[in-house]
């Protein structure tokens, strides 16, 4: 299932983690689902293993989501996709390819690692005629200029300080995240000026309060000229924002 949409210049809300509640985040079904329930934009986290092929998980280890104490870059493939959801034994862990095929986009791909294994991602995104239906988002300012230099795919900054604000605000990364309790008017004009557009991560950077916000700041940063929000529930944040 794939959003009417070929670029990513108009508001948009982003299921933060595919929006999970009805289904197991970071699944396939709950990806649908967030579409279906308005979303613009899905995100998904992406990780490697041990023998080098990208996986969907957002934790470096697998404990939260499928109940094993393991790293996934410590997992080869095949251990990482025989493992199942824990809320939920029907549902299994996913391969980068089984998004890829699924029919869901657009996704923001949150990439848990740096380096060179960003050019191998955009690399296997171009050959499955992805480049052109998500963004990459980076840790790294020095990461833009590797997905830049493999593809023409949008850069995503996440990044882990404010004070990593100039160095990306230099580089040729297309949005800029801020986490909710980084967002003034003055930061918002400052990236646009440098021509590239600003999305807010609702929530504190917490194991509890990702994610989540109330309606009054939806608004103000609706107001505030922000281009897009990560969020739980794309239902409820649709329904304050178009009061």
């Amino acid at each position: 299932m794939e959003k009417n949409k070929d670029d990513f210049t108009q508001f948009m809300l982003i299921a933060h983690r595919c929006g999970p509640g009805k289904f197991p985040e970071q699944s396939i079904a709950s990806a649908r689902n967030a579409i279906e329930d308005g979303a613009d934009m899905v995100e998904m986290d992406i990780q490697y293993t041990k023998d080098r092929i990208p996986v969907i998980c957002h934790d470096l280890s697998v404990k939260r989501m499928f109940g094993e104490d393991t790293l996934v870059s410590d997992m080869t493939f095949e251990h990482f996709m025989s493992l199942r959801q824990v809320g939920d034994r029907s549902y299994p862990s996913h391969s980068l390819d089984d998004v890829l095929q699924s029919g869901v986009a657009p996704i923001l791909f949150h990439c848990k690692f740096s380096g060179i294994l960003l050019a191998d991602f955009a690399a296997r995104l171009k050959a499955a005629g992805f480049e052109h239906r998500c963004v990459i988002g980076v840790l790294d300012e020095g990461d833009v200029a590797i997905v830049k230099r493999n593809s023409d795919i949008p850069v995503l900054a996440f990044m882990p300080e404010i004070e990593d604000m100039d160095g990306f605000l230099q580089s040729d990364a297309d949005f800029i995240r801020l986490w909710e309790d980084w967002v003034t008017a003055q930061r918002i004009d400052l990236i646009h000026q440098f021509g590239k557009k600003v999305w807010i991560m609702a929530g504190k950077n917490t194991s509890s309060g990702v994610g989540l916000t109330c309606a009054e700041n939806l608004l103000d940063w609706k107001a505030l000229g922000s281009d897009g929000i990560l969020i739980n529930d794309i239902p409820w944040a649709r329904s304050v924002l178009i009061q």
